[in-house]
């Protein structure tokens, strides 16, 4: 269950981990705000929202594998760090389970697999009360992606090419006196720098 938690905060911490600890910048926006690149602004993370939970409730209905490619710069944009994880993504009592394939070319230790299957045995012999609280804290976890809407001001900077592909760079500075009210809505209070969102 560990492995499968793990995957899903990855998805959910993407945004505000990318505004935070890898992208830290000033906590002033670049431009001036207006109200035109507000509501734009606003746009571009309620569709990014929005795409995230619709690929959510897709994946649950998929066997398949997947690639994560996690890239470190340092202050000149020279690599700094890269860990690749291939991941087998299979469906376990009604759920994801995500079955480590391969890391930086390397297969599972013999003690990572064993903790893996475990871990599917348990999720596949859970009783109802573990059930209950599994999809409580599933249901927790993804609400935190609308509180990013309430607890984050945005301001889109420009539009631009990352990785070949058409990208939003988009200013994020934490909304003053906001109040988390989820679990992980404390983070937010501390979100601000710069991010990118693919068109």
């Amino acid at each position: 269950m560990e492995i499968l938690a793990k995957s899903r905060m990855k998805l959910l911490l993407v945004m505000v981990v990318a505004t935070t600890a890898l992208l830290a910048q000033s906590h002033k926006p670049d431009k001036p705000q207006n109200p035109a690149s507000v509501l734009d602004a606003r746009q571009v993370i309620g569709q990014s929202v929005a795409a995230t939970e619709r690929s959510w409730d897709a994946q649950d209905h998929f066997t398949y594998l997947q690639r994560a490619e996690d890239r470190r710069l340092d202050s000149l944009g020279h690599l700094k760090s890269e860990n690749i994880d291939v991941t087998r993504m299979i469906l376990a009592n009604g759920t994801r389970f995500e079955q480590l394939v391969e890391h930086n070319s390397q297969l599972p230790s013999v003690k990572e697999q064993r903790g893996s299957d475990e871990d599917l045995d348990k999720l596949k012999h859970e009783t109802l009360a573990e059930q209950t609280a599994r999809l409580h804290k599933d249901q927790e976890n993804r609400s935190f992606l609308r509180e990013v809407l309430a607890a984050v001001d945005f301001l889109l900077i420009s539009e631009e090419v990352v990785d070949g592909g058409p990208a939003y760079l988009l200013q994020a500075t934490a909304r003053p006196g906001y109040r988390a009210h989820g679990k992980y809505g404390k983070m937010l209070s501390k979100v601000g720098g710069k991010l990118w969102i693919d068109k």
